[in-house]
This record gives structure tokens, sequence and C-alpha cells, in this order.
């Protein structure tokens, strides 16, 4: 209580020097929002703006998570409010507007002009900047570019006397894989006050030796049924911050001097990123590693002498597998988010303005244009000379891979489909991100029948689980962390168990008897096909933490590889299921495990690394 006390003291005291000074530049902090048309956060965040437009404020911030699942509906909604505030606002995206997007973040661009922004107040820099994770589960991550925009802008902006204040939905911390690729850049040009969302509670961070300040949700909490957000005044080289309850007076949280950090010397900060165990395994070296300029989100395609990859600048490269010069490269409107994929020397790719181009695979040049109106994330599968792949939220595609002609088409579903289908010689099985896993006619595209674990819950959705049939099932794992098996000719469930956390990670065996999952702790499993019920056949402790990254695992040469979040990628033996080695990669997340013709393993990170591990390692 006396410390309580103390503090209070000592905040009034420091806002009262305040107030006999020169004007303070005074705004509103808002972040977590979680709007969604009809529920009681879009009437709170309306209560919001208007209180807000009774104060005196010169600006109005907004870090993120604007909405529940980043839809059109959601995005537009919150538009529809904060177009009424009367001061300016400036608004960065958080996870669940570039996780579940059902316009690849493409309507956030469009409805706010950009995911990042720059602005001056007196002698304040406020610079924001979008952290991710890209239309999948993973840590947060600041794009390449983007850096290379902060440093640009800051280089060019920051003169002597002038202190800048970041802005980003992620702490500069835990959970944000490339922080530290941030925050020493940042103190090198004054950056004295890091803002930022995500755990929706006021708190003081240590973020690399800058302050950090994470504001309240608006959604209410502490026993109260009233919304909230954030009031900061700055003055005299110092911040205070209040928390604004709506309709009650602001209740002070924090003050402390800009010119030091010594608000920081009983918080921690994050340890940087250890590659310590590439020394436990010293043979494994990448024997082919490229850096590009851009994050990436496909994975990497091997093609005859080639390896094959999107940008989030939207560009597709073709590089030399043995000397790492580029073959061919295109430019695409928006990020590529779908791995491209080849077959009768066309390689396929989907962009996020609706359109799936057919490339000659030696030059890059188009052989063919197909307009399919929505955005396409998701991977699809070549068998001879047809393209299966999901489009959208609501399209199901095979065209001829050679010309570009629509086959069939259905339009069965209400959710973005992202991951890879899998076939049988009659079925073709796909899931979305509207609680359903479709079973379509391979040969007309009609359905066959589509299956739910039963859950209202959308984020359960088997949206980006690439499927495994074998033994007359077919097998899932989503993120109700069940593992499940359904009957191919019926569509019903054949069993459920959640004994094991699993999420989207998984593989079949090469013949065909297990199922190989990936845990969210430490943990791969293998599940028999054969049984009527969840068998465990075998288990590893591959010792990687907490882990969510859907990359799909890979047997190959009998080793089994898995990639996580943080650049690790684990190799695993089938026969003695025995650890193999692990090597860090980098230090985001895997986007996908390949291998080519002579059996090298190809991966590709989100920072923009494509590596090759050979098989003999």
């Amino acid at each position: 209580m006396r410390k309580l006390l103390s503090g209070i003291l000592i905040f009034l005291s420091a806002a009262s020097a305040q107030a006999q000074t020169s004007k303070t530049i005074r705004f509103a902090f808002l972040t977590d929002i979680h709007v969604s048309p009809g529920i009681p956060s879009e009437k709170a965040l309306a209560g919001i703006v208007q209180e807000i437009n009774t104060q005196d404020l010169d600006f109005v911030v907004l870090t993120g998570d604007l909405t529940n699942t980043g839809t059109d509906a959601e995005l537009k909604a919150v538009h529809a409010i904060v177009k009424d505030l009367r001061y300016p606002l400036y608004v960065i995206p958080g996870n669940h507007e570039t996780n579940w997007s059902e316009s690849a973040a493409q309507t956030f661009i469009s409805l706010w002009g950009n995911d990042r922004f720059y602005f001056e107040k007196d002698k304040y820099i406020f610079v924001g900047y979008n952290s991710g994770p890209y239309m999948k589960m993973g840590d947060g991550h600041i794009k390449e570019e983007d850096i290379h925009w902060l440093k640009k802008t800051l280089a060019q902006k920051v003169t002597p006397g002038k202190t800048v204040i970041s802005l980003c939905h992620y702490p500069l911390g835990d959970g944000l894989d490339n922080w530290q690729d941030v925050t020493g850049f940042l103190k090198s040009k004054n950056t004295r006050l890091a803002l930022c969302g995500h755990g929706h509670r006021l708190s003081v961070h240590n973020f690399d030796g800058i302050p950090g300040i994470m504001g309240r949700s608006s959604l209410p909490y502490k026993g109260t049924e009233l919304p909230g957000y954030n009031i900061v005044n700055i003055r005299n080289d110092s911040a205070f911050f209040f928390e604004k309850t709506l309709t009650q007076a602001p209740v002070p949280f924090k003050a402390f001097s800009l010119l030091n950090a010594d608000i920081l010397k009983d918080v921690k900060s994050m340890s940087p990123p250890d590659y310590s165990i590439n020394n436990t395994y010293p043979n494994v070296k990448p024997g082919f590693n490229f850096q590009d300029t851009s994050a990436s989100f496909t994975g990497p395609l091997p093609s005859d002498g080639q390896i094959i990859h999107g940008n989030s600048q939207g560009e597709v490269i073709a590089l030399n597998a043995a000397n790492k010069k580029v073959n061919w490269r295109r430019k695409f409107t928006g990020s590529i988010y779908a791995t491209p994929v080849t077959g009768k020397g066309i390689v396929t790719v989907g962009t996020v303005d609706g359109f799936i181009y057919g490339l000659d695979v030696k030059t890059g040049k188009d052989k063919w244009k197909l307009a399919v109106t929505e955005p396409v994330i998701a991977e699809g599968l070549v068998e001879n000379n047809l393209l299966y792949i999901g489009v959208g939220s609501h399209a199901f595609y095979c065209i001829n891979i050679e010309n570009g002609q629509i086959i069939w088409k259905n339009t069965s579903m209400d959710g973005q489909m992202q991951g890879k289908p899998a076939s049988t010689a009659k079925e073709i099985v796909f899931g979305a991100w509207d609680r359903h896993l479709y079973c379509l006619d391979k040969a007309t595209g009609d359905l066959k029948w589509k299956w739910n674990n039963g859950s209202m819950q959308k984020l359960y959705s088997p949206g980006n689980v690439e499927p495994a049939i074998v033994n007359g099932k077919v097998f899932i794992v989503a993120p109700d962390r069940y593992m499940t098996a359904i009957d191919l000719t019926t569509g019903q469930t054949v069993w459920r168990n959640n004994r094991y956390r699993v999420r989207e990670s998984m593989e079949i065996s090469a013949d065909g008897s297990a199922i190989y999952a990936k845990l969210m702790e430490d943990t791969v499993i293998a599940v028999s096909t054969t049984a009527p019920d969840f068998q465990l056949l075998w288990y590893t402790d591959a010792k990687y933490g907490y882990e969510h990254n859907p990359c799909p695992l890979l047997e190959s040469n009998g080793v089994l590889y898995a990639g996580t979040k943080n650049g690790l990628l684990i190799a695993i033996d089938v026969k003695t299921h025995a650890l193999k080695w692990v090597h860090k990669a980098g230090n985001s997340s895997i986007n996908k495990i390949t291998a080519d013709k002579a059996g090298d393993i190809w991966i590709s990170l989100i920072e923009g690394k494509v590596m090759k591990v050979g098989k003999k390692v």
C-alpha cells in the first residue's frame, strides 16, 4: 500500500510540474479492439470514438487487432466507426488482421492506405509498422522490406534533438521472432519509447533497453463491464500514461522520464536468439544459402536445376540451384502466399489480386492467365496435366495446367482455403476456414461430403491442413488440437483424439502405416493408420519447446524432418525414432520442407532465406 501511495504521489507531482510548462502532446492510444459487426465490441468502439471526440487531443493511434478474424465485414465495420473521429488516426494491423484475412490483407490497405506510418509532432517522430504473422499461424515477424523502410526513414528524418516513438502490434521481444533486427537500430536513432498491444493489459516492458508500454485492450476487464482505452501525455521529455475506462475519470498508470531508462531497472529484457545447437551438430551445414531482400511466405519449389520461391513484395524468383544466380524473376501485385507448383513444363503462381498464372518454368514468361476474382493463398496439387487448387473463400478449381482452361469448379465453400489438397483416384479432399473438410468427386467436382468437428468456432477449422488419405480414411490435425480419422466413403468420424496436443503439422509415412504429427510441445509422434482407434506407435522428444508453426512434416530417405517457428530444422531416424540432428537455420518460421529428385532437402524461412541440406547428413 505504501508503494502504491508513493507511486501516485510521484505521478501527481510530475503531472503538476508538467502543467507549469508549455503545451503537452496528448493522444489516445487504442489497441486490441476486436470488432465484429453486431457484437458488444462494435458498440463499445462507437462509444469510445464519441468520448474521444469530446476531449482535447492531438491525434489517435490504433496498434492492431481491429477485428477478430480479419474479414472484410469486420474491417469495414471498424472503418465506418473510426472515420467519425475528429482527430487524425494512425493505424497498423495486428495478428488478427494478417493471419486469417479473407482478402489476404488487401482490404486493410485499401481502407487505410498502408500498413505502416510515419509522422512528426513537435520534436517527436512517431513510426508504426506491421508485425504479422502473415496468413498462417506463427510468431510475429517484421518483414525485411519494412525493416529497410524503417532504417531509411529514420536515417533521413532523425536529426539532433529529435526523439523517436515506435508503435508495433507485437511487443518488441517475446513472440516477435526478429525483434533483435529492429531494437538495435531504434536505439541508435534515439528511440525512447515503444508502444504495443497484443497482451490486452497495461504493462511495462524492457525492449532491449527501450522502455515499452503495452496498452490495455478496449474490451472490458478488471471486473467491470465497461470498455476502455489509454491516454498518453508527453511533455518536457516525460511520458504520462492513464487508463481511461469509458465514462469514468482517467486513472494514472505510469509516469517516467524519456531521457533515461530508469523505469526498466527491475524489468528484464529478452535474450537474443541462441544458435549454440549448431555446435552440437557441426556436420550439418547448408549447401545452398540464399537471402532475399524481402520476406518469404512460400515453400521452395525444386524444378529442373532451379529453386523457385515467392516473396512478400510479389516477386516469383527462379534461382539456379548450382550457383544462386537468378534465372528469371516476375513481379505481381501484393505478396505471394501460395507455394508455386509445376507440371508439364508450367509453373503456376496464385496472386492476391485474384489471378492464377501459368508460366514457362524455364523462362518465367506467361503461357496463360486465369482470372479467379479472389486471393489465391493455397498451394495447389498437380496430377498429370491437371491442377487442383482452392481459391479465396468460395471456389475450388480443377484446371488444365497446360492452357489454363477450367475443367470444373465447385463453390460449396464459405471460408478461406489455405492448405494443399490430398487425392485418391476418385476423390479430392481439402479444408477451409468455414469449419469444414470437403471431399469432391475428382472427375466432376461434385460434393461427396463435408465434415466438421461440431464446434461453431471458425478458428478451429481445418483451413490450413494438408490431409492424408490412406487405408480408406482421411487423417487431419487442426487448431482444435485433435487428430481425427474420417471415413473416406461416408465422411463420418472414425475416431478423434486430443490426448496429444497436435496442431496443423503432419505427414503420412512413406509406407502408409503411420501418420506423423508435430505436437505443440517438444514431441513428434507416429500414429497407426490401420488400428480401429487412436494407437500411438512411437514418439520422439525433439526438445523444441512451445510450437505452433503449421509447416508440414516430410519423410525422405528414412528420415523425418520437422520445421519450427524459430527456424529449427529437426531430423529424426524413422527406424530407430532417434533424434539424428537439429540445425538452427534462422530465427523465423520454416515455411515448408521439400526434397528434390536427388534427395537433397530444401527449406525456406519467413525471413527470406532459402537453404539446401544434403541428404547424406
